[in-house]
């Protein structure tokens, strides 16, 4: 093993992944300040680790004692009588290093700190910082923290953070987060589209572990099959471009960094503490690695579940079939600006579409235009223009866009609307069906989002990925394509 896969601990050589494993599957954990009073620290903690059949033992630390949340509590960790691998602090600044030392003195082997007021507020916080980590290293402990939000390993039924069960989908990606909040928010926007996060490590202001740790971690984890970074400042640089450049050779890996401005770098400095460099130097550097660089916080999680769940893009070209001529134009553009092609479609490709009933006034160029086709209802036709496009190996990716009636089914609805619904989702299921079947992504999009279209919400919750922007459709589809463009290099 390499240096930085080892830590020495007496006389035992003891390695990163099982110092690691204790942040996300613990088999006890101790949460220091446990309350029931609503709106704290203790109280969340407690919440999230109760909210899943969590199969390790959970031991409230409150200097009151008496019962949290119907558990037996401890006035101190040292009144505990049995092995504790973690220890989650929720206590004041001033009760952190007395908390350390009966840790210490106890063998709990991690502390996740959720306590704040470090480097991220004052000057002499990073000293601070360094005089904690001093402390856990001299008893063989890992600190991850301060100024986090908690961990967790939903394959391990472990919630050892702030979000609430409800929020959480089980997925193989992976998260590695300097910040947290933004990230729960995330979590609680994607769950009702059948998107979320299997495990998740909120680093805050790094004293001990890093960023790089848990990438190197996740990295090796057969349970993550992508991962997605959110980054204000990369410490040991050269360390995170090995690191990255190795994991990305085997799984996808997608960071998006905060603090590009001069005014994100200064929000940045107060929110975690980290000096972030210039946004020119990050982004060549994660190119190198074959890093993708995510333009929106918002679109990690879609674009870290497409890169888990769509085939590989071997080339650029991109055949559209649309509703309307005026959207498959504004997704050309979307389409082109990332770096993508829409081409125009060979004479014979043209031809044969045609021959398959769309009328002259139709566009068969590229954007296709079934809307112009007058032929919303031929529910066959429809799919052999699909067949037929992929099956000529004109595209390496394609896109039907515009299906789905706006607004809910009501009660008593006419039978001839549920049918006209019915034909809808048939038809962009069979699109769906056709990815598998062709091994080259095909995306779905659609104005409408869940909660307006009937058609969306069901299939939605059959699991069938429907994008709503044209912008987001083209950088995630420019994802796919420059990852597997990426890996081809590296492996040559």
């Amino acid at each position: 093993m390499s240096a930085t896969e080892t830590e020495r601990k007496g006389n035992r050589v003891v390695s990163k992944t099982k110092q690691l494993d204790v942040f996300l599957k613990p088999r006890s954990v101790a949460v220091i300040g446990a309350t029931e009073r609503p709106g704290s620290w203790g109280s969340f903690i407690m919440q999230g680790l109760l909210s899943r059949p969590y199969p390790g033992k959970i031991f409230p630390v409150n200097h009151q004692a008496g019962r949290v949340f119907d558990l037996p509590a401890f006035k101190s960790v040292a009144d505990i009588h049995e092995p504790v691998d973690l220890a989650i602090l929720t206590i004041p600044e001033k009760s952190v290093v007395l908390a350390i030392e009966d840790c210490g003195r106890k063998g709990v082997k991690g502390i996740s700190m959720i306590t704040a007021g470090y480097g991220e507020a004052t000057l002499k916080g990073k000293e601070k910082e360094r005089e904690l980590v001093r402390l856990a290293h001299s008893y063989g402990m890992r600190l991850l923290g301060p100024n986090v939000s908690g961990t967790f390993d939903l394959h391990a039924e472990f919630n050892g953070s702030a979000s609430p069960e409800n929020h959480l989908y089980k997925s193989t990606l992976g998260a590695v987060c300097q910040g947290g909040y933004a990230i729960y928010d995330l979590l609680a926007h994607y769950f009702s589209r059948g998107m979320g996060v299997g495990k998740f490590v909120h680093t805050g202001n790094e004293s001990d572990l890093t960023t790089t740790d848990f990438l190197a971690h996740f990295g090796k984890d057969p349970e993550v099959e992508a991962i997605f970074m959110y980054v204000e400042a990369i410490k040991e640089g050269k360390r995170f471009l090995d690191v990255a450049g190795e994991v990305s050779r085997i799984k996808p890996v997608v960071v998006f960094k905060a603090g590009q401005s001069p005014g994100g770098t200064r929000a940045a400095e107060s929110h975690t503490g980290a000096l972030a460099g210039s946004h020119g130097i990050y982004k060549g550097a994660l190119e190198q690695a074959n890093v993708l660089e995510s333009p929106t916080m918002e679109l990690l999680i879609p674009a870290g579940h497409a890169l888990i769940e769509r085939p590989a893009m071997t080339g650029n070209r991109v055949v559209i079939l649309t509703m309307g001529g005026s959207w498959g134009v504004a997704l050309t553009d979307a389409l082109e600006r990332e770096g993508l092609r829409v081409p125009e479609l060979s004479r014979s490709l043209q031809g044969a579409l045609r021959s398959l009933g769309m009328p002259v006034r139709a566009s068969v160029r590229n954007p296709v235009d079934i809307g112009a086709s007058g032929l919303f209802f031929e529910r066959e036709l429809l799919l052999a223009l699909g067949r037929e496009i992929l099956t000529s190996g004109e595209g390496d990716a394609m896109i039907l866009h515009g299906m789905g009636r706006p607004g809910m089914l009501e009660d008593g609805a006419p039978n001839r609307l549920r049918l006209f619904l019915e034909i809808n989702k048939e038809i962009i299921r069979g699109y769906a069906a056709m990815e598998a079947e062709f091994g080259r992504p095909v995306f779905i999009g659609s104005i409408y989002g869940p909660w307006e279209s009937q058609v969306i919400h069901d299939l939605n919750q059959e699991g069938i990925r429907i994008y709503d922007r044209l912008d987001e459709i083209a950088q995630i589809l420019s994802m796919i394509h420059r990852y597997w463009s990426g890996r081809r290099s590296m492996d040559r």
